[in-house]
């Protein structure tokens, strides 16, 4: 009768196509061991298919951001009964308990009284009568839980300390239960015995299960030089290894984001999903103490091995939690819950399917194949109906996940299969994997595989927007330009080509080839009609108008700034055009200038820009933005203003021959360099063409770190996709020459999956000692992280402008190489104008031997470290009284020229 009813109960949700209501059941929503486990079920749920409510079973801690993704409920202080009223009341369907060993006794009461059709735990000691354990998928177990911390750990240990000080330090992680204690000692004891010169520490939830005799007898089977340390918590910034003790998926995830091995044995492993884990992560559980030992001698004599464990344990955990993966099978083990029914109601369910995909009726589609799946009859041809319903529904991920699902397809569907894997804004998989799929489908299409133009289309997308990380710039260059050229849309067409050349800037290229290409920018505006200027009317002040993007929170706001605060009201008048999307530094902005015009609704429209720009009568137009994107160059197509500027946000010439002047200095382009060729506008040489506005609240360098920390760190806090392998070599061999020194790369791009284990084995085929390399995730107090760096090694082609600017602030000297093309010089400007012009070399060999000259110097270094920020001040990279001034008489002066030869007509 039980299973009759449950048969009934999922047979109503599936006709009314209603969402099911999941409940997730959780003592840590609050604080707690488990609570890092916990995002996932709330972030990367399937909103298309469920209602998300949560239960709160603890009293204390924030439960906000569980609140923001659910409807939340705090039954901590409630009975069981009460608990399990308030879940009946708000009609679940499953109740999920998220415990990870055995529930409390509150949890347990709450699933006794059975307030859901479908109660099921994910907990490894649960009763069976308790509740169900969650399915495998296609005969594959279930890895339930995702670690996802609130806190993620910035700083792991990637160097094993036994490499500097030559003595193994060993924790203990775990819980160390009183009748374990003997069989803990033993192995203690054993590996004090084979390891004479160690440093062991032990956590209080370790230490609290040993009493005194079992101290002393760790005491004496350590030598003399054996160290035991009592802590609160372990310091993983100065272990080693770790030994388990009776461990959990919490502690195996714990260790490895710190970047130290965890080795334990079977016996010690609670759960299928710790051990999973561990053998993903090739720290496979030995069978018993014995064998721990021993591998703890093999791994402590094998540094090299060691040393590889702490470089790559942090960045292998962050990939294996792909949040969007592991709830797919989690959600896809729900529907095996529920399968209740037998192979006639299968066939029912089946032409359902067929029949709402044939009327697009894509809720009923969605809720009658997760059934079908639930009973592994969900076949190829109906998941692709799935993967479409999803993608009518708005759920692209889902769809996307779906499609690489449905293997096995005819040919003549493949090409719809490789579209929704990619098409959405956030495709399954690793930005390589994204990218080798697209490549894959662009090869079988040139193969003949049938495809509407949409698919190559969106095949092409995926590869311009990935190929930067994967490949590089000249192949993003490739794939923008080939997607700008399939574009029906003639703004597509010339935005993308735009976007194309700005990929330019990571290709060594010479300056007359990015020149040419550019030219053909210019020439897909030749239908445009500009405005005329002619009998304008004369007004009192000058009216200058920018354009761009990027006044919000952006790198380019701390060089904006003297155009917007700056400026001569008495002769000015200041219209900022702003494309981007508002935020509060927008908002900020808005109160410094005449006029401010939000064109963030119609940024598509350049025509209707233009026009908005004529009628406000602008004298001189200022595109601050260039190819960048959200830019609004193609507006000055139309020549909305008689006089119009490009500069400081792109790097070279824009191609638009309607840009009248290109704001350059006279280090990036200087008189007699031949760079007149290389452009389309004329040059306005200032000063300096950067004005930096620094931070006010950060604290200066008291001085180089390395005099204090006994080695050199050198640090490229630059995108990823402007590090290139001839730049690479040169690294290496700078650290090769300075054998104490260490290299910090620090970039967003490290957080996306698959991105930092790929840079990781890129240096390492290079050659790189990679115990000496560290990479880290962008962070929002990246500038105070400057204060650990001794010298900051710049990119090339491609150098930083602003990142140069933020290094020099916090004291750090930077060390940059160019060319005669302007988009090389953006550092060496920074430097010359700071009397710094020998720290930026012409040639490759100079920018190493400048590097190891100064690694060699702590003198200098460190005077430099304390100097850098009041000469930085002091200089035009930070004069904007000067800057402002300086731009202002060149306004004036082209707005004369033009006015006379207006007037000459």
């Amino acid at each position: 009768m039980k299973k009759k009813k449950k048969q009934a109960h999922i047979t109503k949700v599936l006709q009314t196509s209603r969402k099911i209501r999941l409940g997730y059941l959780s003592s840590d929503f609050g604080t707690g061991r488990t609570r890092d486990l916990l995002p996932a079920f709330f972030f990367w749920c399937d909103r298309a298919r469920f209602d998300i409510y949560a239960y709160h079973t603890g009293v204390e801690g924030d439960t906000a951001s569980f609140a923001k993704n659910a409807t939340l409920r705090e039954i901590g202080h409630h009975s069981p009964q009460e608990a399990a009223e308030e879940i009946q009341r708000d009609k679940i369907d499953l109740l999920v308990d998220l415990s990870l060993r055995m529930p409390d006794d509150h949890i347990r009461s709450i699933m006794q009284l059975r307030p859901a059709p479908y109660i099921v735990s994910l907990a490894a000691d649960c009763p069976k009568e308790l509740a169900e354990r969650l399915p495998s998928v296609e005969g594959e177990k279930i890895f339930s839980h995702c670690y996802t911390p609130f806190e993620r750990v910035q700083h792991y240990t990637y160097r094993p300390p036994l490499l500097d000080t030559g003595v193994p330090s060993i924790g203990v992680a775990g819980e160390l239960k009183r009748d374990e204690a003997e069989q803990f000692v033993t192995l203690v004891v054993k590996l004090l015995q084979d390891v004479h010169v160690v440093r062991l520490i032990l956590p209080a939830r370790v230490a609290e299960g040993l009493s005194e005799e079992d101290f002393a007898r760790i005491a004496e089977a350590g030598s003399e030089d054996a160290v035991l340390e009592l802590v609160d918590e372990l310091p993983y910034e100065v272990l080693d290894l770790v030994v388990g003790v009776d461990v959990d998926l919490v502690d195996v995830c714990r260790a490895a984001d710190h970047g130290v091995p965890l080795l334990t044995t079977e016996a010690s492993v609670c759960g299928h999903r710790a051990r999973m884990l561990l053998e993903k992560l090739e720290l496979i559980p030995a069978y018993n103490g014995a064998e721990l030992v021993a591998e703890i001698g093999r791994l402590l004599s094998d540094q090299s091995r060691l040393s590889e464990f702490h470089e790559c344990l942090h960045w292998r955990l962050l990939d294996l939690f792909d949040g969007g993966a592991v709830m797919f099978s989690v959600e896809r083990a729900y529907s095996r819950v529920f399968a209740q029914m037998n192979q006639e109601q299968g066939a029912e369910i089946t032409k359902t399917l067929l029949d709402a995909a044939s009327r697009e009726d894509w809720e009923t589609v969605l809720f009658a194949a997760h059934v079908l799946d639930g009973m592994n009859q969900l076949e190829a041809e109906l998941r692709m109906s799935l993967a479409w319903a999803y993608y009518f529904l708005g759920q692209g991920s889902h769809a996307g996940r779906w499609a690489l699902a449905a293997t096995g397809l005819a040919r003549d569907r493949e090409a719809a299969r490789l579209y929704l894997s990619v098409i959405s804004k956030s495709p399954p998989g690793t930005g390589q994997e994204i990218y080798e799929r697209a490549r894959y489908g662009l090869r079988l299409i040139e193969e003949g595989l049938p495809a509407v133009p949409e698919v190559r289309a969106a095949l092409l997308k995926a590869c311009m927007i990935y190929a930067g990380l994967v490949q590089g710039g000249e192949a993003a260059s490739t794939y923008t330009r080939l997607y700008a050229m399939q574009a029906e849309k003639t703004e597509m067409h010339r935005l993308y080509y735009g976007a194309s050349l700005f990929h330019l800037n990571a290709v060594d290229l010479p300056a007359a080839e990015v020149y040419q290409r550019s030219l053909h920018y210019g020439e897909l505006f030749s239908d445009v009609q500009p405005y005329s200027h002619m009998g304008r009317r004369k007004k009192e002040k000058i009216r200058i108008g920018y354009i761009s993007g990027d006044f919000r929170q952006h790198v380019m706001q701390y060089f904006i700034w003297p155009f917007l605060a700056g400026f001569d009201q008495g002769s000015f008048e200041v219209y900022v055009y702003s494309l981007g999307e508002p935020d509060q530094f927008s908002q900020f902005f808005q109160t410094l200038v005449t006029c401010w015009r939000d064109l963030s609704d119609c940024n598509m429209d350049m025509a209707k820009i233009a026009g908005k720009i004529y009628r406000d009568e602008i004298d001189i137009l200022f595109d601050l933005a260039g190819h960048t994107a959200e830019s609004g160059l193609a507006a000055l197509a139309w020549k909305p203003a008689p006089i119009q500027l490009s500069g400081l946000g792109y790097m070279a010439t824009t191609g638009l021959p309607a840009v009248d002047y290109f704001v350059t200095d006279h280090y990036c382009d200087p008189e007699g360099g031949g760079s007149e060729q290389v452009y389309v506008e004329k040059l306005l040489r200032l000063t300096s063409q950067f004005c930096y506005n620094g931070y006010t609240h950060l604290p200066a360098s008291d001085g180089a770190p390395a005099r204090h920390r006994e080695y050199i760190l050198f640090a490229s806090f630059n995108q990823y996709r402007k590090i290139r392998d001839d730049m690479l070599v040169a690294w290496r061999q700078i650290m090769e020459r300075i054998p104490n020194s260490r290299l910090l790369l620090k970039n967003s791009a490290y957080q996306q999956p698959g991105v930092a284990m790929t840079a990781y084995k890129r240096l390492k085929e290079m050659g790189f000692d990679m115990s000496r390399v560290t990479f880290e995730p962008g962070t929002k107090d990246y500038m105070m992280r400057y204060l650990d760096v001794d010298i900051a090694l710049d990119t090339f082609p491609w150098p930083g402008g602003g990142t140069t600017c933020d290094a020099l602030y916090m004291g750090v000297p930077v060390i940059s190489y160019y060319t005669e093309r302007h988009s090389t010089r953006f550092s060496y400007s920074i430097l010359a104008n700071m009397g710094l012009a020998e720290l930026a070399s012409e040639r490759m060999e100079d920018y190493i031997e400048t590097a190891v000259a100064l690694a060699g110097n702590l003198d200098l270094l460190d005077a430099l470290h304390r100097e850098l920020r009041p000469r930085m001040k002091a200089s035009p990279v930070m004069d904007q009284e000067g800057y402002i001034r300086e731009m202002e008489e060149c306004y004036r002066e082209i707005w004369a020229q033009w006015q006379a030869h207006a007037e000459s007509i």
